[in-house]
């Protein structure tokens, strides 16, 4: 009898330190990027190290998953809709020009991409 119990206070104190460990780590929380140190360019519409001023904060899973890519050069951020479903290449679906913060903003839709 002895034995028992303290074998079901092992597995109730195992199951309240995996629950609360649960709790803990948050499953809604949002991961926001932060500006990279990094010199590199990979690209030519910015100059060397443009990337490295970017930012970009991924929302959602999956294939309905939305990537937000914030230029701080000109102010903008670009969203990219559904980009974990279909093709490798994603098209920014739309982008809003922020001029100053807590004045209006302007959405547009971006161009469409060429098909290669």
């Amino acid at each position: 009898m002895m034995r028992l119990r303290s074998v079901v206070r092992d597995v109730v104190l195992l199951g309240l330190a995996v629950a609360i460990g649960w709790w803990v780590r948050g499953a809604g929380t949002t991961v926001l990027a932060q500006r990279s140190g990094s010199s590199s360019s990979h690209g030519s519409d910015g100059g060397a190290g443009s990337e490295a001023s970017m930012a970009f904060q991924m929302m959602g899973a999956g294939p309905n998953a939305g990537l937000a890519v914030y230029n701080p050069a000109n102010r903008t951020l670009y969203v990219y809709n559904h980009v974990g479903d279909g093709n490798s290449e994603v098209n920014c679906s739309f982008s809003y020009a922020i001029p100053t913060p807590g004045k209006m903003i302007h959405r547009e839709n971006c161009p469409i991409g060429e098909l290669k």
